[in-house]
């Protein structure tokens, strides 16, 4: 039996001891971390470490020192606390990092089937496929800006995937919030988008956002329908929403001509429906922070318990009792700000889920999907 070689490895590769002395150990890293955090507390904590030893060595008040056993009672309690505060936060981070995996999926599966399953059978037939492709795209930008709380449809990681005759609901939240920045893609791209593009004023996007809304009437009506809303701004729907919604009309569409049959109707309409729940699960984990009693429970336990520790430790320790408390306070309230950095996972911090970079990888494979795989062939594989 001949046993073949390994493929010899290409000339930038490296062996691992030397990759790892090209970077900083972690012990040395300061982005990225909590130092930037809990630098203020750590630093009044080890004040307050030092004016108990002053006191106690120095101006001689040794009534202030405590027994030991203090300690080990609220170490319990406090490690308990900061456990479930850990533990919390990384379920919300690692469901949130499964949940938008499960758009990205959803996504790549029905690109699959809308590119190769659904006929083109004139122009309009391959344009109107080709918005819904985008849309595809559209709905995992949007997903990206909705639990980030980034309200509204002007992004311009947006502008080129919805349809240009479009005006969706979310186009007036502008109108009753403040602009919030767009994604960071980059700093030059964005500047650069803002230069390039002139945006309507609030009053031209009321006007027609209430234009497009009074031509949107119901075919049929009786006395049972829901009251009108004159409003324009009571009604409204979020952008991921809608683009389902518009995409579930454009799979009905395809089904009442006779482009698709009532199976692969059903297995597109479920796709989307899954979609629709990963929506749903990562706005649950965006608006449901952990309770303001807990969060603040914790903080006033663990500053009780790194008040108490140095009048416990002043009489063995003495004047290394400083750096003793300092490290302690340093290891806790890490602990701390890890728990509270990662609760939220969607924002822009170093320690939350890359989302951009999931969007834009998705946008590279819809582009390759529609630049490069024919939607129809009998020499697929020849």
């Amino acid at each position: 039996m001949t046993i073949m070689d390994h493929d010899p490895p290409p000339r930038y590769y490296r062996e691992r001891w030397i990759r790892q002395l090209q970077h900083y150990p972690d012990v040395l890293r300061w982005k990225g971390s909590v130092w930037p955090r809990i630098l203020p507390l750590i630093t009044l904590t080890g004040f307050y470490a030092y004016a108990i030893a002053y006191a106690y060595l120095k101006l001689n008040y040794t009534v202030i020192a405590l027994n030991n056993s203090v300690v080990p009672a609220l170490s319990v309690v406090l490690g308990l606390l900061l456990t479930f505060r850990a533990n919390t936060s990384y379920n919300r981070y690692y469901e949130g990092r499964q949940l938008f995996e499960g758009i990205l999926s959803r996504s790549r599966n029905l690109a699959r089937l809308i590119w190769t399953s659904i006929p083109e059978r004139t122009q309009n037939d391959h344009l109107e496929k080709m918005r819904c492709m985008k849309l595809l795209l559209a709905f995992a930008v949007a997903t990206k800006h909705q639990i980030r709380n980034e309200l509204g449809c002007d992004y311009y990681d947006l502008d080129s995937l919805l349809p240009p005759n479009w005006i969706p609901a979310a186009a007036d939240d502008l109108i009753q919030n403040e602009p919030l920045s767009p994604s960071s893609y980059g700093e030059e791209q964005r500047q650069q988008q803002q230069q390039e593009q002139q945006l309507p004023s609030l009053g031209e996007a009321a006007e027609a956002i209430q234009e497009i809304r009074k031509k949107a009437e119901a075919v049929f009506s009786s006395d049972e329908d829901l009251p009108d809303i004159k409003d324009a701004s009571i009604g409204d729907m979020s952008l991921p929403l809608e683009i389902l919604f518009r995409m579930g009309l454009y799979v009905q569409q395809a089904k009442s001509v006779g482009k698709i049959d009532g199976i692969f109707s059903s297995s597109i309409i479920n796709h989307l429906n899954e979609m629709n729940d990963y929506l749903a699960a990562l706005e649950r984990i965006a608006n449901t922070p952990i309770p303001v009693s807990y969060r603040i429970h914790l903080k006033q336990s663990l500053a009780l318990f790194l008040a108490t520790i140095p009048f416990t430790l002043v009489a063995q320790l003495r004047w290394w009792m400083v750096p003793t408390v300092t490290l302690a306070g340093f290891t806790l309230y890490g602990i701390d700000a890890i728990g509270a950095e990662i609760e939220n996972p969607f924002g822009y911090n170093p320690n939350d889920l890359p989302l951009n970079q999931f969007c834009d990888g998705l946008r590279k494979e819809i582009e390759f999907i529609v630049y490069h795989l024919p939607c129809e062939t009998e020499e697929t594989l020849k």
